[in-house]
């Protein structure tokens, strides 16, 4: 992925460079020319470094052809460019793509996989996770309800369309109409890319989010348009400075929503050992290994659950601010504690939040702040739980109940780590297994053991705890545990 973002950087410099090299030795009208080609090689470039190598082909084939059609036969540019939207959307040539993508090394070919967050992206995960679960009945409806996933798809190849169909358009109306061209007929450009950004966000986020960001992107051709009536340049100035200040401010908002945007999902159950009632953090769960996010937390302080939970967005809202998670909360009939983690260098952060929570609550805080590079509370305290394992695997099968999938029995699929074949073996007697060689070390095995239960809260809690019970006994240490409906993919 480095060497592709490598490469498409320097091929985007040179690009850039060359305008510098070319336009004092050009002509007006060359140098738009030229211009127009750069954009298509600037565009292709960007498909190479999302996309990959494979998907470059095609698309280049597709645009070589489109632009010989175009340059030939002009009178029939509007149904040329219409058959050439259309390739690029339906993609005619997706064989000869698998050709190519079975050929190459997955690094020339897959999606772009490099993340901007740097040491950062725990916390922008387990936000991105609030945020999904916040839009959950929108997402909900793709699965649920038909009419609604139809109009999603639809509006967004219609986007799409019209997107294409307009950039492919104005490249070639610059190409053969340089005289008449004008600057405000540029701006057609803001457009173009406007489409691609809602029909982006559209099939990441469903209609709520693009509506929104489609207001943000209105500011900019209204202060367009003012400059183009009749006016006063005072009055000009003064609707562009208020639109202007309206347009930040929606930004502010926007920014403060997004933020705002928190939600608290959690595996609720009582643990016998430490007599309290544990609330672990769904969104945290996938993060438990992550090596930047090591200091820990912990709170406590003399407050009812009730209270607690009144205030726990606000609590979330600040440690959204602040760029660290909320791990688990716990009462034990009298105080809570709650449990955090910060990044490793955010110690001040860490302390700030015990004063943060003194004045919510009126209470004394009595904090412990600990490095643990290896995770070792979170482990003994929730996550090797027996009590946290039940209420995980039953949390995931009353979500596929959520999205209306009603079957009847559903997979457990329990991960261990052993450290010997032999206890896979003797356990492989009592479960199917699955080996899972490409986990291995020189320390351990990694193995997974399937089992089909009904989709119940008593056969799921009786299941996990016998396969528990049967995996320590053969010595294995349990890593993760998946809930699959049948027909799930388990590789």
């Amino acid at each position: 992925m480095k060497r592709r973002l490598l490469i498409s950087g320097i091929l985007i410099i040179l690009v850039l460079i060359s305008f510098g090299l070319v336009i004092p030795l050009m002509k007006s009208d060359d140098v738009i020319i030229y211009s127009v080609f750069a954009a298509i090689i600037i565009v292709l470039i960007l498909v190479y470094l999302f996309s990959g190598l494979a998907k470059l082909t095609v698309m280049t084939i597709y645009s070589a052809l489109l632009a010989i059609s175009l340059i030939f036969l002009r009178d029939y540019a509007q149904a040329l460019i219409a058959i050439g939207t259309l390739s690029f959307i339906i993609n005619p040539l997706a064989n000869l793509e698998t050709f190519i993508e079975k050929k190459l090394n997955d690094e020339d070919t897959a999606p772009l996989r490099i993340s901007i967050r740097g040491k950062y992206w725990p916390f922008y995960a387990y936000r991105q996770a609030m945020k999904n679960y916040v839009r959950m009945p929108q997402t909900k409806k793709l699965f649920t309800k038909t009419w609604y996933l139809r109009l999603r798809q639809l509006i967004t190849i219609l986007l799409l369309f019209v997107g294409i169909y307009l950039f492919i358009n104005e490249l070639k109306n610059i190409y053969f109409d340089l005289i008449n061209y004008n600057l405000p007929q540029i701006f057609v450009f803001y457009a173009v890319m406007a489409l691609f950004i809602l029909t982006f966000i559209l099939y990441k986020n469903g209609f709520t989010a693009m509506f929104r960001a489609s207001i943000i992107l209105l500011f900019a051709p209204i202060i367009y348009a003012v400059w183009f009536t009749d006016l006063s340049n005072v009055s000009k100035v003064i609707f562009s400075a208020i639109i202007t200040g309206i347009g930040i401010a929606d930004l502010i908002y926007e920014k403060y929503i997004s933020l705002n945007r928190v939600a608290y999902s959690a595996y609720e159950y009582y643990d016998p050992n430490e007599q309290r009632y544990v609330y672990a953090n769904e969104f945290y769960e996938p993060l438990v290994y992550n090596e930047t996010y090591n200091l820990v937390g912990i709170y406590k302080l003399d407050v009812k659950l009730n209270a607690f939970q009144n205030h726990l967005h606000e609590i979330l809202f600040y440690a959204n601010r602040k760029h660290f998670m909320i791990t688990a909360y716990t009462f034990n009939g009298k105080e809570i504690n709650i449990y955090t983690e910060f990044f490793h260098k955010h110690a001040n952060k860490a302390k700030q939040f015990s004063s943060f929570l003194e004045g919510t609550f009126n209470k004394t805080v009595v904090d412990q702040i600990i490095f643990d590079k290896n995770k070792q509370i979170y482990e003994e305290k929730f996550f090797h739980r027996t009590e946290y394992i039940v209420a995980r695997a039953i949390k995931l099968a009353h979500f596929l109940e959520g999205l209306e999938i009603h079957n009847q029995e559903i997979i457990i699929s329990i991960i261990f780590s052993f450290n010997s074949l032999h206890d896979i073996e003797e356990l492989s007697k009592i479960y199917f297994i699955n080996r899972m060689e490409e986990f291995d070390t020189d320390s351990y095995y990694a193995a997974r053991v399937n089992v089909k239960v009904p989709n119940n809260s008593f056969s799921i809690e009786n299941k996990v705890r016998e396969i528990l019970m049967n995996a320590l006994i053969n010595r294995g240490t349990y890593v993760r545990i998946l809930v699959f409906y049948e027909g799930d993919n388990l590789n």
